[in-house]
């Protein structure tokens, strides 16, 4: 029996052509692929990991104390930043703005900066930013992008952003109501190849729950999403960015064993095994990967 495009017949399946034989659009294959995240057994979804506090602290919180990784993180906001060229005074619509890494220097640039957050967490790490900072032109949507309704957000933004918060189903929907609500420039950030959390998810699972994890989909799916609907955005490679560094194999282990849902020391154990294999030393700690690459997607919406 043949399984319907929207039903993949196992965790990680993708079917490439309809059951015309016919390729399916990026669109759909963008959908499929969220729709094999439900089916890999304890993987959950975007939601529960960033309504979780431990699971983001343990991945926003390793390095802290690390004067290198901050100095890295503000160089590369800064730069892209001045890529996005959004003129001081703007009104800024910001999705998935987290802990507002482009919201408060924004809003320091005299920005009326609009945020939609779904994540408490990420909510209260960005409101105590704002009270820090004493910034008091952030408004704050606290649902998901999908769930807002154009109706509240006002008159359209002269800048919209959205970086590495594309975790939609329907990425046509999102994308479109992205352009609706916008009269000057959107600008998007993503992975152009795979994360190494992906990897080490990929690696894993299987051992742990079960399933296959069938992995993220990539910048050039989402250009190709945009020349779908009729939107010819610019695409431009980003330098690589650093792999992940840990002080020790145990700090690798303590965050995945939170990404990876682990409840029991065999399932620790197979991590531990795992990053004692594959994390590389580097002077006095060590190493994930080799760094992953990243695109800008940008357009300006009266072009289009």
């Amino acid at each position: 029996m043949n399984t319907p495009p929207s039903s993949p017949s196992a965790p990680g399946f993708l079917r490439v052509v309809a059951e015309n034989g016919d390729p399916l659009s990026f669109c759909e294959r963008w959908r499929q692929l969220k729709l094999a995240h439900c089916a890999v057994p304890h993987y959950g979804n975007s939601s529960q990991f960033w309504g979780s506090k431990m699971k983001i602290h343990s991945v926003y919180a390793k390095g802290d104390n690390d004067p290198k990784r901050d100095t890295d993180h503000d160089t590369i906001t800064a730069t892209r930043l001045a890529g996005m060229n959004i003129p001081d005074g703007s009104r800024v619509l910001d999705i998935g703005a987290g802990p507002g890494t482009y919201a408060i220097p924004l809003a320091k640039k005299g920005c009326r900066v609009t945020v939609v957050e779904p994540s408490p967490v990420m909510r209260e790490m960005l409101e105590a930013r704002m009270k820090k900072e004493k910034i008091r032109t952030i408004t704050v949507i606290p649902k998901r992008w999908e769930d807002v309704d154009p109706a509240e957000l006002g008159a359209p933004f002269d800048a919209v952003i959205a970086s590495f918060s594309l975790t939609m189903m329907d990425m046509r929907a999102a994308l479109e109501k992205m352009h609706a609500c916008c009269t000057g420039s959107v600008h998007l950030f993503w992975f152009l190849t795979s994360p190494a959390w992906a990897q080490v998810n990929k690696d894993l699972w299987p051992h742990l729950h079960g399933g296959t994890f069938p992995g993220e989909p990539t910048a050039d799916w989402l250009w190709q999403i945009l020349c779908e609907i009729g939107i010819y955005a610019g695409i431009r490679p980003e330098p690589r960015l650093q792999p992940s560094r840990y002080a020790t194999v145990d700090e690798a282990v303590e965050e995945f064993r939170l990404r990876l849902n682990c409840t029991t020391p065999a399932q620790e154990e197979i991590v531990r095994n795992y990053f004692q294999t594959v994390l590389l030393r580097d002077g006095d700690g060590f190493t994930l990967g080799t760094g992953t690459r990243t695109a800008y997607i940008w357009w300006n919406t009266a072009d289009q």
